[in-house]
């Protein structure tokens, strides 16, 4: 029967954090604009008569920082609660499920994607051209490629629930900015703030996906 497949939005901004506690230009006396981004969400929904449901639960907050004095962007893993960071997801099968799900849950694949195509534009020696390359800024170890692949290794509860973690390091080498992108002047870091106009999903299915 057809499951739930849950989505996770993680914001991605240009924001103040890091070592270098922001992208640092030489300019005038002009005092630099702030910016800051809410992100807006539909709550799941359930399919009534499958055999579970699904969620997923993150405190992982994501930025993009200056690594060094060469304007080198980096990417920067935090939590919003003071905890480890960490992405659980928790499958939770119905009264009705099958005996085989109650006791092994179902094989299931958590990928990743974006909600916009979040692209950069560049020229040959990577520099911002607004006639240049459109060049994806994220990378995934795992995305959507239409094809079933389970990848989820259901830890049992003792309460019928099955949950799965990714840690810090796994989310690390999961998630990675797609090249060495070089901010090294001030309107390149503004082209790069307008190209992350989305967020980043994580989904989970058990083969039928239904958003």
């Amino acid at each position: 029967m057809k499951k739930l497949s849950l989505l996770l939005a993680l914001m991605l901004v240009v924001t103040i954090g890091g070592v270098y506690a922001t992208w640092s230009y030489a300019g005038t006396n002009d005092i630099a604009d702030a910016y800051a981004e809410t992100k807006v969400t539909i709550t799941d929904a359930v399919l009534t008569g499958a055999n579970g449901t699904y969620t997923i639960e993150s405190n992982l907050v994501l930025s993009v920082d200056q690594k060094n004095d060469d304007h080198e962007a980096e990417l920067v893993f935090a939590s919003n609660d003071g905890q480890a960071i960490q992405l659980k997801v928790t499958f939770v099968p119905s009264d009705f499920a099958p005996q085989d799900i109650k006791e092994h849950a179902v094989p299931s694949e958590l990928y990743f994607g974006t909600t916009t195509d979040m692209t950069y534009k560049m020229d040959a020696e990577g520099n911002y051209d607004e006639n240049g390359t459109s060049t994806k800024i994220l990378k995934f170890k795992n995305e959507s490629d239409n094809e079933f692949i389970p990848n989820v290794t259901w830890d049992p509860q003792g309460d019928g629930s099955f949950v799965y973690i990714m840690d810090e390091a796994a989310l690390k080498e999961q998630i990675q900015l797609n090249k060495n992108f070089v901010l090294d002047i001030k309107s390149e870091h503004d082209a790069f703030r307008e190209a992350l106009s989305g967020n980043i999903i994580a989904r989970i299915t058990d083969g039928t996906v239904t958003l």
